[in-house]
């Protein structure tokens, strides 16, 4: 057995995998994190056989591990294992001081294993289906992020993140600028929105605004949503401790809610004192 980067050659594996498990992650979410961290991900194969693949983004000193799947059929052979101890040495011997996931109950113990612990934080999952008639009726009352915008955003997401993701900012938005939006008070950027169209539907985050301010966070909602060419699936990953958060979305009809994921950390934490202003992450797997 050998374990390998992952190449663009692996997407059509990764997927089945992606898709067995019932994960709503496409192509372009795979190569969104392989153009962010191209060395970040790999895969467990034998005598060239693929079974298992992990992956990661890097922001600064903040590694982010996305997905860690294996094949139904090699399960019990320490792949899973294989493939987090080659991306955690990586992580260490390139001085990463924090590495962040989110877990499944059943997940944990794995991660146990490697030094992770909760940080706390619980993150859902929350999918909207949005009406065509509800998304036109929406007012979009702020403002589109300019590329003359874009560091204060980029800061305002490292004093809330607590590093530096410059590299994910600016391909959010280099991808989807129509649908990116903020909001100023005073003159002041107190919150932003990112939204992207999927194979699937639309996806929101990173969502910020300063606490305290839900009617601004709700606006900025609104924003994103007028600005999609039309109704239908929405995924949004808010903390379950925002409570603002969750009186917004209950305006729209869910088609989901699941269960909890645990953050967990291996090092410094992230997200400290700033949870509040979250109110909708960028994704499970680019944190």
């Amino acid at each position: 057995m050998s374990v390998r980067e992952m190449i663009q050659e692996d997407m059509g594996f990764a997927l089945s995998l992606i898709r067995k498990e019932g994960w709503g992650h496409t192509r372009i979410d795979l190569e969104r994190m392989l153009s962010l961290t191209p060395d970040g991900s790999y895969i467990w194969e034998c005598e060239g056989v693929p079974h298992g693949f992990v992956t990661s983004v890097r922001y600064g000193n903040t590694a982010m591990i996305g997905h860690l799947i294996v094949s139904s059929d090699s399960r019990g052979r320490q792949v899973g294992k294989g493939l987090m101890k080659t991306l955690l040495e990586d992580i260490d011997s390139a001085g990463i001081s924090s590495t962040m996931l989110y877990a499944t109950a059943e997940g944990s113990k794995l991660y146990h294993q490697f030094g992770f612990v909760e940080s706390g934080h619980e993150l859902v999952a929350v999918g909207l289906l949005i009406g065509e008639g509800e998304r036109s009726a929406l007012r979009s009352q702020c403002t589109m992020v300019q590329d003359g915008d874009l560091d204060e955003v980029v800061s305002l997401d490292r004093e809330t993140f607590g590093d530096d993701r410059p590299n994910l900012i600016m391909r959010l938005y280099r991808d989807f600028p129509e649908h990116c939006f903020k909001i100023e008070r005073s003159g002041d950027l107190i919150g932003f929105a990112f939204g992207r169209r999927t194979t699937i539907g639309f996806d929101i985050g990173p969502w910020l605004c300063a606490p305290g301010h839900k009617e601004d966070a709700e606006s900025l909602l609104d924003s994103v949503i007028r600005s999609f060419p039309y109704g239908g699936r929405t995924d949004i990953s808010p903390f379950s401790s925002n409570q603002d958060v969750h009186g917004i979305l209950d305006r729209f009809h869910h088609y989901r809610k699941a269960a909890n994921v645990k953050l967990m950390v291996r090092g410094d934490p992230r997200y400290e004192g700033s949870i509040d202003r979250v109110f909708g992450v960028a994704g499970f797997e680019i944190g």
